[in-house]
């Protein structure tokens, strides 16, 4: 019973506990970021596939389509309380108008 009594076996242990933490949180944190990635890229796919709904047979043009599509997608993250920088807002929703015209040929 001394052993689990030592001084030097409750550091090792607290060691142990503190390295499993931290990689428990280093999982974690790759998670969240792969979540919130994939979660981006379907919310700004949805809301370009909604703007070309909700503007068909209206004339407008490409730039106010995508100026529409951005403040939808930010209102959208920011509901789900996912940050976004424009330059990645600006590559998805161009990402997602090139599948949309692949798919629609």
């Amino acid at each position: 019973m001394e052993l689990f009594e030592s001084p030097i076996l409750e550091t090792v242990i607290a060691i142990i506990t503190a390295i499993i933490s931290y990689i428990g949180l280093k999982i974690k944190n790759i998670y969240e970021t792969w979540v919130n990635s994939e979660t981006k890229k379907k919310i700004v796919s949805a809301t370009v596939q909604y703007v070309e709904q909700i503007t068909k047979g209206i004339s407008i043009t490409s730039e106010n389509k995508k100026e529409k599509a951005k403040n939808k997608a930010i209102e959208w993250l920011q509901e789900k309380g996912i940050n976004i920088s424009d330059t990645e807002l600006d590559i998805l929703i161009e990402s997602a108008v090139n599948n949309l015209k692949e798919i629609t040929k």
